[in-house]
């Protein structure tokens, strides 16, 4: 079976990138130049995956989720952007709508792409929120650069697609003396194991472990009391 990308980006050096890597990979590749466009696509024939730009004109990309899910709310749609933290704010407005998507930054390597490609349409997208936990994510971060955006990006969507909106929370804190200060604050003081965090999420905190300018702590609420792993 082959399955159907629809790439919406007003950069036509975008989409013909694009269509270059996925289409040597097997896909039949469909692209728009603008939001309406790609609306007007998907009336007309349902793709398996939507990859979709933030920042176009006439209609932003974050209208062009909301009105994509008007016409099928099960649509896989991932955002590739360059500019997510402008977006952020509606796109956190989108998410309490129930609007489903997963988030990339831009620039994205051939094997990033297809990878994403890959693991969308080959497998269905199974939104658990079936967690009997609450969890609460605080990073310890030295320096804030584009490698650590990445990562929130990445372990952002993990969390949206595992709980609900109102069952998790992710803190960033800019620690400047480590370990003193986070040991000051008893962060660290009494590791625990935490059970049932989603495998996702473990895949990106286990990324994040590696980098030298992050300490990780998981704090996991439960009825009984609470939980914290340190990474």
């Amino acid at each position: 079976m082959v399955h159907t990308i629809l790439i919406i980006d007003d950069d036509p050096a975008v989409r013909g990138a694009f269509t270059l890597i996925l289409e040597d990979a097997g896909y039949d590749v469909r692209i728009a130049s603008s939001g309406a466009q790609g609306i007007e696509m998907v009336n007309k024939q349902h793709p398996d995956l939507i990859f979709l730009d933030l920042r176009m004109p006439d209609m932003d990309g974050v209208e062009t989720l909301r009105r994509l899910k008007n016409v099928d709310e099960s649509l896989r749609v991932y955002i590739v952007t360059a500019f997510a933290d402008e977006y952020m704010d509606q796109l956190k407005v989108a998410h309490s709508e129930g609007l489903e998507f997963q988030i990339a930054s831009k620039p994205l390597s051939s094997a990033q792409i297809r990878h994403i490609a890959s693991s969308s349409v080959e497998k269905p997208i199974e939104i658990v929120k079936e967690y009997p936990h609450k969890l609460i994510l605080t990073l310890y971060v030295v320096l804030l650069n584009d490698e650590f955006k990445q990562y929130v990006e990445r372990l952002s969507s993990e969390l949206s697609a595992c709980y609900a909106p109102e069952d998790w929370k992710l803190n960033i804190v800019e620690v400047l003396y480590m370990p003193e200060k986070a040991l000051a604050n008893d962060v660290f003081a009494t590791p625990m194991l935490v059970r049932e965090i989603p495998v996702p999420v473990l895949h990106v905190l286990g990324d994040l472990s590696r980098m030298p300018s992050i300490i990780a702590a998981i704090t996991s609420q439960h009825n009984d009391g609470s939980d914290t792993v340190v990474m």
